[in-house]
């Protein structure tokens, strides 16, 4: 809506309200001046009968011809008498006079009003002492409305256009006076909201009027309710950002500590395989040092150097069970990302999971080029692997014949890994909630629902996708990562 709105509606109202009000006085006034003229039509009468009958009678009695036409001319020349007729006591008509200027039959103004002519018959009685009064004949004399009406007419048009300038100033006048004490400050009232608006709902100066030092009025009032109400608004909004803040750094909390309960919750589900993974190898050590300890006593050189081959392999296979179990546990988000094989990370997570496979006689095949590097945060995609297996592996504990196949390949620019399982797939009504953090199709108490989503999230920071195969018969995920280096995401 333009600036002008107001103005331009106040203008219509006043020239409307101006119209309106100056058209009935107008009427009323026009009303009362027609009254009027019937009023002194109505005169003009009486003073022809007071004082044209009677010598206008005397010149009929005596047939002065002259005397008669100059009486009668007299009479159509006066005000608005438009014809007179004399006749005989037997009403034949003895002289008509008319004026010349009247407007003849079917006048528009005839059209207009009902009666617009006004006639008067009157007696020419002759007064001869002491003798009764004689009627010599009849006088009828015509008026018209129509001139009363012209006059009028021809009036109200120069009232018309009077007013008209009138009301135009009047209504110019106002609007000045209003758009100097009201419109251009609400004019800059709405600016400064609009303005309040664009900056994002925060003031940076308070709303004054320009305005010369006076009485307040509803103006002043209007100001100062609306600096108060913004000002209230920026410290609500400033409070709503700090609760924001806060709020923020919180979820971040919760969701660094759903991460992190997340993946001890998957470290305690393979915390039986991870302590027979170290049990066995200490078994063995125990044993080839207590041999140790034997063959030296008998200086048996060769069983020795044997039983300290295996105690440093056994050793080494720990370490490398405590290495992986070390990479999975901790938080990876803030590592630098570093080229790495890939088989060699599988190989790393497969030491966590073999003995869960082992024991729910699951067949695991890996088909992963030896070759494939890989520039990314080891200890986040060691992460998303162990998420895929260890779901894979819930997945077909139960089934018969289960089996697992990891397989990696090379398309163009990027590098997928596939996580198959036995399993029949997903179905579609659930495949769609799959990846939302909490969504587990687990039974209570054997997942938190975080394990995918994370794994999405992570793969979404190197430039990858993580995704449910619908296509395939059986349980596929795709890890799909770029091969070539990328700047790493916060």
């Amino acid at each position: 809506m333009g600036s002008h709105a107001l103005s331009r509606r106040i203008l219509s109202l006043i020239l409307a309200t101006s119209t309106l009000i100056t058209t009935v006085l107008t009427c009323i006034n026009l009303y009362l001046d027609y009254r009027s003229e019937l009023g002194l039509l109505e005169n003009a009468f009486h003073q022809l009968e007071r004082l044209t009958l009677n010598p206008l009678s005397a010149a009929v009695w005596s047939f002065d011809d002259g005397q008669i036409r100059k009486f009668l001319d007299g009479i159509v020349a006066t005000g608005d008498f438009i014809e007179v007729t004399v006749s005989d006591i037997d009403g034949s008509p003895l002289y008509i006079m008319q004026r010349p200027s009247h407007p003849g039959p079917g006048s528009w103004w005839e059209a207009l009003i009902s009666e617009p002519k006004v006639t008067r018959r009157y007696n020419l009685n002759l007064q001869q002492n002491p003798e009764p009064p004689r009627i010599v004949g009849f006088l009828t004399v015509k008026a018209s409305k129509i001139n009363i009406i012209e006059r009028l007419m021809e009036k109200l048009q120069v009232i018309f256009i009077m007013q008209g300038i009138k009301t135009l100033l009047i209504s110019l006048i106002i609007l000045a006076i209003f758009q100097n004490y009201v419109t251009r400050h609400l004019v800059h009232i709405a600016h400064y909201l609009e303005s309040y608006r664009k900056n994002g709902f925060r003031s940076g100066q308070t709303l004054q009027l320009k305005r010369r030092p006076g009485r307040t009025d509803e103006l002043d009032s209007l100001t100062t309710s609306l600096n108060i109400v913004i000002s209230e608004l920026d410290r609500h909004h400033e409070q709503n950002a700090q609760r924001l803040q806060a709020t923020e750094r919180e979820l971040e909390t919760q969701r660094i500590s759903a991460i992190q309960s997340a993946r001890l919750a998957s470290l305690g589900e393979m915390a039986g395989g991870i302590a027979h993974e170290i049990n066995n190898p200490l078994a063995i050590i125990m044993a080839s040092a207590q041999r140790l300890s034997r063959e030296l006593g008998r200086q048996n050189l060769d069983q020795v150097q044997r039983c300290t081959q295996q105690i440093l392999t056994t050793g080494d296979r720990i370490a490398q069970v405590v290495n992986s179990l070390r990479k999975l546990s901790r938080d990876g988000t803030n590592t630098p990302r570093s080229q790495f094989r890939v088989r060699q990370l599988i190989d790393e997570v497969m030491g966590l999971c073999e003995e869960k496979i082992r024991r729910a006689g699951i067949k695991l095949v890996v088909d992963v080029p030896e070759d494939v590097m890989l520039y990314a945060n080891e200890v986040e995609l060691s992460q998303v692997l162990f998420n895929l297996l260890s779901n894979a592996c819930d997945a077909v504990d139960k089934q018969e014949n289960p089996w697992i196949h990891v397989i990696g390949r090379r398309e163009n620019d990027r590098f997928t890994l596939s996580v198959i399982d036995s399993g029949s797939g997903i179905p579609p009504a659930l495949a769609d909630r799959i990846m939302e953090p909490f969504f587990t199709t687990k039974e209570l108490g054997k997942g938190t629902g975080l394990g995918l989503s994370i794994s999405l999230s992570i793969a979404k920071r190197h430039g990858g996708d993580l995704r449910l195969d619908p296509a395939s018969s059986h349980t596929k995920f795709d890890l799909l990562l770029p091969l070539r280096p990328i700047q790493q995401h916060a």
